[in-house]
């Protein structure tokens, strides 16, 4: 109860604050790509959000294919948390080992159904976290490193501040959103579609 508290206290601080200054990492594993790549696409997400397992799922394979393994782009991973359960999904990926990140992330779009709990209003959280650290189990991450990490306020904070920060930054209000050469691209968009955007920004 605690986290979800916290959760709706600083959302409702965003509107109140102004500028801020954010810390330039992100969570460990989130950066996928040749360092050299000329263009780096951000993309804002949310693992409770339906319209980013379908990019993961759909769109970002092919995506990987022909433009990350070939040096093209660069892709950078940003928690966009929507609410509670989004918070501790993003916690536990960021227990997982750098290695590991993008096959758990894979595997909680793919089962996202399975973990998003539907059960009486008070208990979805907990159920829903729960249903989190058996993921984590299946990537070495133990019960008590999986709650020391729900614990942490440091991760806690940085992953609110990035949701601040494009918020702030880009005005970015959905998921999936991408940022491209200081572009704003919102929704979800097929292989084809995106690649348009890629090529203009490449020209």
């Amino acid at each position: 109860m605690k986290y979800f508290l916290k959760f709706i206290l600083v959302f409702s601080l965003i509107f109140m604050w102004g500028k801020m200054s954010f810390a330039n990492n992100t969570l460990k594993g989130m950066r996928l790509g040749s360092d050299d790549a000329p263009i780096t696409v951000i993309e804002y997400r949310s693992l409770t959000c339906s319209h980013c397992a379908e990019f993961s799922k759909v769109t970002f394979p092919e995506l990987k294919e022909k433009y990350i393994d070939t040096g093209k782009i660069k892709l950078e991973l940003r928690p966009f948390a929507l609410n509670a359960i989004d918070l501790n999904a993003f916690k536990l990926l960021h227990c997982s080992n750098e290695d590991d990140f993008f096959s758990l992330e894979k595997l909680l779009f793919e089962d996202q159904q399975k973990w998003i709990i539907s059960s009486p209003n008070d208990q979805v959280l907990e159920n829903s976290t729960e249903a989190l650290g058996k993921y984590g189990l299946l990537f070495g991450i133990t019960k008590d490193q999986y709650n020391s990490c729900l614990e942490d306020e440091d991760i806690t904070d940085f992953i609110i501040s990035m949701r601040m920060e494009g918020s702030q930054k880009y005005n970015i209000t959905s998921t999936p959103s991408f940022v491209i050469n200081d572009e704003v691209y919102g929704g979800y968009r097929n292989f084809k579609d995106f690649e348009k955007i890629l090529q203009k920004s490449m020209n």
